[in-house]
C-alpha cells in the first residue's frame, strides 16, 4: 500500500479518535502523520517519515497544546460550573482520575480532595483545568 495513503489514513482515524476524547494529544499526532504523508510524497525513506511525523507531533504537544486549548475552551464559559455539584458513577480514589457523567455529557475528572469518592457521592467542582473537572467529596 502507498505509505502516503497510510499517513492519511492515520491521521483521519487520529483525528476521529480526538474528536471522542478531547485532549489535543490526538490532534497534533495527526497532525505529525500529515507531515508524514507530504514527506512520503516527495520518495522520502521511511525513517524521515516517521522523524517528519514525531517531531511535528511532540512540537505541537508542547509548544501548542495549552495556548490552544485555553483558547478553545475559554470560548466555552465552563468556568461557570465552578462550585456546582455532580453525581459521581464510580469509585475514584484521592489524587486519581476517572470519568463522570456531568450535565448528561462524559468529563473527565479527578478527585483532589483527600478522601476517595464512591459512586453516588455528591461532588463539587472546585476548578475545571482544560477537559478535566477537579472535584472533591461535598
Amino acid at each position: 500500500m502507498d505509505p502516503v495513503i497510510v499517513w492519511i489514513v492515520a491521521g483521519f482515524l487520529l483525528v476521529i479518535g480526538e474528536m471522542l476524547t478531547g485532549t489535543f494529544y490526538l490532534l497534533f499526532i495527526a497532525l505529525g502523520c500529515f507531515a508524514a504523508a507530504g514527506t512520503a510524497q516527495v520518495q522520502a525513506p521511511f525513517l524521515m517519515q516517521a522523524l517528519v511525523c514525531a517531531g511535528v507531533s511532540v512540537l505541537g504537544v508542547f509548544v501548542l497544546r495549552k495556548p490552544l486549548q485555553k483558547k478553545l475552551l475559554k470560548t466555552l464559559e465552563v468556568q461557570n460550573d465552578v462550585g456546582r455539584t455532580l453525581t459521581v458513577d464510580s469509585t475514584i480514589m484521592a489524587g486519581k482520575k476517572s470519568s463522570v457523567t456531568y450535565q448528561g455529557s462524559l468529563w473527565n475528572a479527578e478527585n483532589i480532595g483527600p478522601s476517595d469518592l464512591n459512586s453516588g457521592d455528591q461532588a463539587i467542582i472546585l476548578k475545571i483545568d482544560g477537559n478535566i473537572l477537579q472535584i472533591k467529596k461535598n
